[in-house]
C-alpha cells in the first residue's frame, strides 16, 4: 500500500472513531420533577409544591402515596404547576417537556405542556442548586386542569408521570413505571335541611356556652 493510501486509511479510522466517541458522549435525561396542588381554586390559598423525582437534598411532601383530603361534587382542585429538570450533553439535546395526568378509576391520560423555565444556574421547587452545563428546568404551565371536573362521590387517585422530548428518544420521570400517586375523596353536597341543622345546632351550642359563661360571672 502507498503511503497516500495508508494516510487515506488512518484518516478514515480517525475520523470514524471520533464521529463514535461523539457520539457515545451524547446524552439526555431527567434527574427531578415536582407537581403542584390547588386544593381550592382561583382565589384560594394557593397551591403547594410536592416532590414526585426528588434530586435532594433539600426534600418536599412526597406526592406519591399523599393523601389529599376530601372535596365535595362541584368543588375546583387544580394541577397548577409542574417542574420537570433535564440534561444533556455532546450532541444530545432535549426540545420540549410535559406533565401527564389522569384521574381513576376511569380516567384517561391527558397532557400539559411544560414551557423552558431556565439553563444552569437555577434553583428547583424545593430549593436545590444546580449548576452543571447543559441542565435545564421547564416549568411554565401551559394550563391549569381542574381534576375535580364530572366526579360523583367516591373515592379516587390522581396519577401523574413527566416526559421530556429529545433528539434521542423520550425520557421519562414516572417512578420506575409505577407513576406518581396520590388519594382523595369526593362527597357529596350536604342537603340544604342538613345544611340548616348543622346551623341551628351550632347556634344552640353557641347559646348554651354563653348562658353558661354569664352564670359563672
Amino acid at each position: 500500500m502507498t503511503k497516500v493510501g495508508k494516510k487515506l486509511v488512518l484518516a478514515t479510522i480517525i475520523s470514524t472513531f471520533g464521529l463514535f466517541v461523539g457520539q457515545s458522549q451524547a446524552a439526555t435525561g431527567v434527574f427531578g420533577s415536582y407537581v403542584a396542588i390547588d386544593p381550592d381554586g382561583p382565589g384560594g390559598v394557593g397551591f403547594t409544591f410536592y416532590g414526585a423525582q426528588q434530586p435532594g437534598p433539600n426534600f418536599l411532601t412526597a406526592f406519591n402515596g399523599l393523601n389529599l383530603g376530601s372535596f365535595y361534587v362541584g368543588d375546583i382542585a387544580q394541577i397548577a404547576g409542574g417542574e420537570l429538570l433535564t440534561f444533556k450533553n455532546g450532541g444530545g439535546d432535549v426540545t420540549g417537556a410535559e406533565l401527564q395526568w389522569r384521574v381513576n378509576p376511569g380516567g384517561s391520560f391527558a397532557a400539559v405542556n411544560l414551557g423552558f423555565t431556565a439553563n444552569a444556574t437555577f434553583n428547583d421547587a424545593a430549593g436545590n442548586t444546580f449548576s452543571t452545563s447543559g441542565d435545564q428546568k421547564w416549568a411554565q404551565i401551559a394550563s391549569t386542569p381542574n381534576f375535580l371536573s364530572g366526579l360523583t362521590p367516591g373515592s379516587y387517585t390522581l396519577e401523574v408521570f413527566f416526559r421530556a422530548f429529545t433528539n434521542e428518544g423520550d425520557r421519562y420521570s414516572n417512578n420506575g413505571g409505577s407513576n406518581f400517586i396520590a388519594d382523595f375523596e369526593v362527597l357529596a353536597v350536604p342537603e340544604p335541611s342538613t345544611i340548616l341543622l348543622l346551623a341551628v345546632g351550632a347556634g344552640i351550642v353557641y347559646r348554651s356556652r354563653r348562658r353558661i359563661t354569664q352564670w359563672v360571672k
